[in-house]
């Protein structure tokens, strides 16, 4: 297959690679595929599976995009069971993992594979998360851009979300797919099966997807009950130690303040306010979705 990027020539025997996009009724599907099929790797060495979850009408036109792109249907509820059907029918020699909601960076996939080569097991990479306006920030937008998906600080605590990993196949092989009855968290609980197994996490800063922030209050609290939830099931599974709720989790956040002075992330008097009033926001919203599935 021919490809536009002159670099696809110039890579003897690549690495093949399946980029796997679970969706379910996610508008954004298309800009995402086709970011990923203007990958700079090879693109007879890249194919797309997206795993469609139930949505009420499956954007099956994804696949006329190009024929390195097949559609799959997962009936069971889950992105982590669209993952592991998408994974049931790939043949990658690399796993790479996104959402249906990211736009990767043209380098992601090459990036990863850069730090595959020089020994990396799981790598993570940056997942660069954006408001629709910088300057006019939702709360909730303004907490995200500067906290949500910090790969560079969960992975040296052994933890990576599905927005952006990408794995070599004998990784896969050894520590299992994902477990599916888990509605949120399964990243974890499968990140913590690759560490225990001897495969550690690597950040990688230059393979990036951009993902953009929650909007709104309800998207917010949905996000907080789905991570409670999952986490109180890895718990009740052994998966995961209980933790105590303290005090602490309901005292405010004074520190906001500095961090929102410091962030470079943020733009502006109106944007560095918002993250203020989003940060007690999502202190007291986790607290109360921590007591709801206790």
């Amino acid at each position: 297959m021919n490809s536009s990027n002159p670099r696809s020539t110039n890579i003897p025997n690549p690495r093949s690679v399946d980029v796997i996009v679970p969706t379910k009724d996610d508008p954004r599907l298309i800009d995402c595929v086709r970011a990923v099929l203007a990958q700079d790797h090879p693109a007879d060495a890249l194919h797309v599976i997206v795993a469609d979850n139930g949505s009420a009408r499956p954007q099956r036109q994804v696949a006329d995009l190009d024929p390195r792109v097949e559609f799959l249907v997962e009936t069971r509820p889950g992105s982590y069971a669209a993952r592991n059907a998408a994974l049931a029918v790939a043949k990658g020699d690399v796993l790479a993992f996104t959402d249906s909601d990211t736009l990767p960076d043209p380098g992601w996939v090459s990036g990863a594979l850069r730090a595959i080569e020089a020994g990396a097991k799981v790598v993570a990479g940056r997942v660069r998360v954006y408001a629709r306006d910088d300057t006019r920030p939702h709360p909730v937008e303004a907490f995200e851009v500067v906290n949500a998906f910090r790969q560079d600080r969960t992975v040296p605590r052994g933890f990576a979300v599905t927005a952006n990993i990408v794995v070599p196949r004998e990784v896969l092989d050894v520590v299992g797919p994902f477990n599916a009855d888990l509605p949120s968290g399964g990243d974890a609980e499968w990140c913590g099966r690759a560490v225990a197994a001897g495969f550690p996490l690597t950040y990688v800063d230059d393979a990036v997807v951009a993902h953009p922030a929650r909007e709104s209050y309800a998207q917010a609290w949905k996000k907080l009950c789905r991570v409670q939830h999952g986490r109180q099931l890895r718990v009740r599974a052994g998966e995961n130690p209980p933790g105590e709720l303290s005090l602490k989790a309901f005292a405010p956040p004074v520190g906001a303040v500095l961090r929102a002075l410091r962030a470079r992330e943020l733009s502006g008097p109106r944007s560095r306010a918002a993250y203020v009033v989003g940060a007690f926001y999502m202190r007291y919203g986790r607290a109360a979705a921590a007591v709801k599935y206790r």
